[in-house]
Order: C-alpha cells, then structure tokens, then sequence
C-alpha cells in the first residue's frame, strides 16, 4: 500500500534498479569467460558496460520525473492552501486529526484546542441554520459533505465558513472517515447582508411613493410593480405580476397607448412621457402619466419597458378650473374694457361739454366786465375798478383751470408711443421760450448733454414744461436765478433732476406736492392752478417711473423722477 526507501517510484525506475542488480553478475561472468577466453570475456565486458549505460540513462530519467512529480504536487498543495482557511481530517468515528487553519480563524480550530473533538462536540462552531441533523444525514449516507457554519472567536467576533469534505475509504473500501476543507465567507456574507439591507430599503423607499413602478418584460407583462398599484387599482399586486399590461386598459386606450409608444417600441426613441384617459367600470374617468423607457439586447431586440404611473386626476381638473377661470377673466376684461373705452368716450365728451358750457359764460363774465370799464370807465371809482379786475382775472383763472383740467384727462388716457427722445433738446427749447417771455430776467439755466430716454415725445415735453415753467416762477424773487436739468446714475438706475434755488417748500407737507389743486404756497404769490406736478406725476407712472422731490423754505427745491432706460 505504501512505497519505502528502497522501492522505485514508477516502473521506469523499477527497470534501472534491476538493471543495477544485472550489473554485477554480468561482471562477474565476464571475469570467469576472461579466465577461459579472452575474446569472450571482452564481449562479456562491453555487455556489461552497455548495462551500465543503459541502467544509469534509465536512474537519471527517472530522477527528474520524481522532481517534476515533487513539484507538481506543491504546486497543487499550494492551490489548495490558498482556496481553503480550514484544513482537516477525521477518523471513522468523525473525530478530527488534523485541523490546520489560518490565522483568519483564530486559534478555536487548532489541532490542540479540537484534536479527537466531533464538530458538534466543538462549543465555538455551530450551523447557521437548524441544528447538526444534516451533518449527521450526510455522514450516514456517505455523501460530500457541504455545510455552512458559524464560528464564534474569543474576541467575540463570529467568522462565517463554508465547510466541503469527502469521505474517505482504505484500499480494501472501507470507510476510513471524512477529509475536507473550510472556507472564511464572512466578508461575502456581510456584503451579502449589506446588499440585502440595501435592496429591503429601497424596496421600502419604492413601496411608500405615490407613483406606481413599474417594470414589463418583452412580451408585454408585469414582472414588477410595487404597492401603489394597488392603490391605483384597487387590485392586489400578486395579480397583476404575470398579467398582460393592456388587461387594464379598454380597446381604445390600449390602441391609443400603442401608436403613442410605437417610437419606443421600434427603436427610435430611449423614453417617451405619455398621459392618457382611462375609465374604470363604477369609477369617473382618470388621467394618468406614463414616464416609460425601454431597454434592448445586443442585437437591438426589446428586452423590457420600465417607468412609473403617476395619477394626475387632480392636476388636470385644476388646470381645466384655471382655463375656466382665465377664459372667464379674459372675458371680464374683455368686457371692461369695452365699458372703459365707452366711459373714456362719455368722459371726453362731457369735457367738452363742460369746456363748451363753462367757457362761454367765463367768456360773457370776462367780456361784459371789459364792455363796463370801457364805456363807462369814467363814472365808477376805483373801488368799482377794482372789483371788476378781481372778476376779469378770476374768470380768466377759471378758463385756465378748465383747460388744465381738461388737459390732464386727456394725458392719463392718451396712448403711449415709446421712442428714444433727446430729453435735453427739449429742456433747451423750453429754456429758449422762457428766457424770450422775460428777457429781464437774471437766470441761468443748466442743462446736461445728450440725457436720453425711451418716452412719448409728446408727454415728455409737457412733463419737463411744467417742471421748468415751476421752477421759473418759484425763482423770480433770486437774483440770479439758478435752475438745473440734469440727471445721475442712482443704484444701477438713471435718475433725472430739476432743481431750483427758489422759494423751496416745507419737506412735511411733500405728500401734497402732488395732488391736483393743491398748493403750498399762497396764490397771489405765482401764477399757477395747482394741476402741473399732478400732471408731471401721471405722466412719469404712465412711463413706469417714480417721482418725488425734497426742499426747504427758502432754499430751493428738487423734483426728481426716473423714466425707462433707452438702452433696455
């Protein structure tokens, strides 16, 4: 059964070894042929030597094949060494013999610590599962042994090993016992673990959305959906998995559902969002949003449809209310617009009628008043003089207020034609006009260059009149009277100013700067009807800017205002 020392290793050797033997005698008769013919003995001689030869090539080969089946043999006991942590053996009665193992597993496996031991006899190894009954199983019946066990260190960690063996038999065929080896899989059980965790808190995650996801395999049917689906269906999952996917839909919808998709379906698109209408026998229509992509095989096959349903119901009826409710405001402004527009007509021509009617008796007032001082002049005295100057300049007062009036309304409704205007062209024309009207005047007027902005031409020369004509009035006790146009860049904003050195006025009544009649001054002071800066207000808000002024009693004021950049 086993080789000793002195035995040759295969039959190759075996044949030089008996070769060796041959040797000598072949000697030996060469010797006794030599003492009786020398021919002979020579011929003797050289068989002798071609044995030797022969004998000697035989060893050598030998040799190197036991050196060559040496090595192989660590080669393999190297192999092995690396698959397994646990190296053992039993006897018949399933008592270990050899235990090696590697430093991974502690010293609980050494041959010290378990020599003699059965596995259930070892208090640090236990099954994963159940109890030794199928180890037993096994070894009665004399099948490979797989078991997966736990093995608890002294530290208090536990190791996970993978234990395979064979049974082992005499050469008679008798059972001799089990040879084996154990494995460490603790770091792939807790990566196993890990992933488990992992897949049962996505799972989790998926379960708790609102969208039902969904994956539908190449013939058309649910492999996966999770817990939503029933609450959009009213059905259980369990169901539906292994169920045609245009079960749940009508004829019409499934034929809808299919033109839409046929772009995925052939190739041409990755994904694809589709809504569709669905009716449910007993329930109101729904609307749901298909967010759906496909993935394909290597020879560009479908191999499945993922995506997720989201109902939005609730979504389209709100944006059904909302097209409801613009429709109906559209309608609304529609119509009030209409009513403005005839308002806007009522309003014009009752200023013109009350121009109409209001001028001619204003007329008749200013008109009989000049017919009296006139004709009969000579006979009143002064006093009369007096009160029929007070009457001709209060009813040209009130004609003027009339026009302003009237010229207000009509700046608040006129429309707005926005182009770049040379806003300090226009200073300088109004400034020519005033400096014509009083040439004695002692005033310097200042005006920036190429201020522009995107305004009505129109409105902004009546703006900037009335800014410049007020601040020409309020400066006709100054001598010299100083007046500036010009504007600065204010917080990425131009912000245009006129400031006077005038009469100024007190900063807490400002907030009536500029409404209409309204005057902070006492009349017989300037000319004026108290409707010019609420027209210069209106006519700035109409532009979409802002205006306000700042000034004290005697010393000056500033009006300033910002209008749309002509660059915007």
């Amino acid at each position: 059964m086993f080789r000793t020392a002195d035995m040759p290793a295969s039959p190759m050797a075996a044949s030089g070894f008996f070769l060796w033997r041959a040797l000598p005698l072949a000697l030996l008769a060469g010797g006794v042929a030599a003492s009786v013919a020398v021919p002979i003995g020579l011929a003797v001689f050289l068989i002798a030597s071609g044995i030797g030869a022969v004998a000697a090539r035989q060893l050598t080969l030998a040799a190197e094949r036991l050196a060559a089946q040496d090595s192989e043999n660590l080669r393999q006991q190297d192999f092995a060494d690396l698959a397994a942590d646990w190296h053992w053996e039993t006897d018949s009665g399933m008592r270990l013999r050899v235990s090696q193992t590697r430093p991974v597993l502690g010293n609980a496996l050494d041959i010290v610590a378990v020599k003699g031991l059965q596995f259930w006899k070892i208090d640090a190894l236990s099954p994963v599962h159940g109890d030794w009954e199928e180890c037993h199983r096994m070894i009665q019946s004399r099948q490979p042994m797989q078991l997966h066990l736990v093995l608890r260190l002294s530290d208090g960690s536990v190791r996970h090993i993978d234990l395979h063996g064979r049974p082992v038999t005499d050469a008679k065929g008798e059972f001799c016992g089990y040879r084996g080896t154990g494995r460490d899989e603790s770091a792939f059980v807790q990566s196993t673990r890990a992933l488990r965790e992992l897949e049962t808190r996505h799972r989790e995650m998926v379960n708790h959305l609102r969208e039902v996801i969904f994956r539908i395999d190449a013939r058309g049917r649910f492999t996966y959906l999770n817990r939503a689906w029933e609450d959009l269906t009213g059905q259980p999952v369990s169901q539906a998995i292994g169920q045609r996917v245009l079960r749940w839909l009508s004829k019409d919808e499934a034929r809808y559902l299919l033109a839409r998709l046929e772009p995925l379906l052939d190739g041409r698109r990755d994904s694809m969002q589709v809504e569709i209408r669905t009716h449910t026998a007993g329930q109101p229509a729904r609307w749901l949003e298909i967010a759906i992509s496909a993935r394909f095989d290597g020879g560009g096959g479908l191999e499945s449809l993922s995506g997720s349903i989201e109902d939005i119901t609730q979504r389209k009826q709100a944006e059904s209310t909302l097209y409801d409710m613009n429709a109906e405001l559209e309608r609304r402004v529609k119509r009030r617009t209409a009513e403005l527009e005839a308002s806007n007509r009522e309003l014009e021509a009752f200023s013109y009628s009350v121009s109409h009617d209001l001028r001619n008796p204003l007329r008749a007032i200013d008109g009989f008043s000049q017919i009296i001082i006139e004709d009969y002049g000579d006979q009143l005295d002064k006093m009369a003089h007096s009160h029929l100057a007070r009457i001709r300049a209060a009813s040209q007062k009130l004609s003027s207020l009339i026009d302003d009036l009237i010229e207000l309304g009509r700046l608040t409704r006129a429309p707005i034609s926005r182009v770049v205007v040379d806003m300090s062209a226009i200073a300088r024309s109004i400034a020519h006009e005033l400096h014509a009207e009083a040439p004695e005047r002692e005033a310097r007027v200042s005006i920036g260059l190429h201020l522009m902005a995107r305004v009505d031409p129109m409105l902004a020369r009546v703006m900037l009149e009335h800014l410049l004509r007020n601040a020409w009035a309020f400066t006709s006790g100054c001598a010299p009277a100083e007046i500036e146009f010009d504007a600065r860049l204010r917080n990425r904003e131009v912000v245009f100013h006129v400031r006077d050195n005038g009469a100024g006025f007190d900063m807490a009544h400002v907030s009536q700067l500029f409404r209409p009649f309204n005057r902070l001054h006492d009349q017989t002071d300037n000319s004026g009807t108290g409707i010019g800066l609420a027209t210069v207000q209106r006519i700035v808000h109409r532009h979409g800017g802002r205006i306000w002024a700042e000034g004290a009693p005697g010393k000056g004021a500033s009006f300033y205002f910002t209008l749309p950049d002509p660059a915007a």
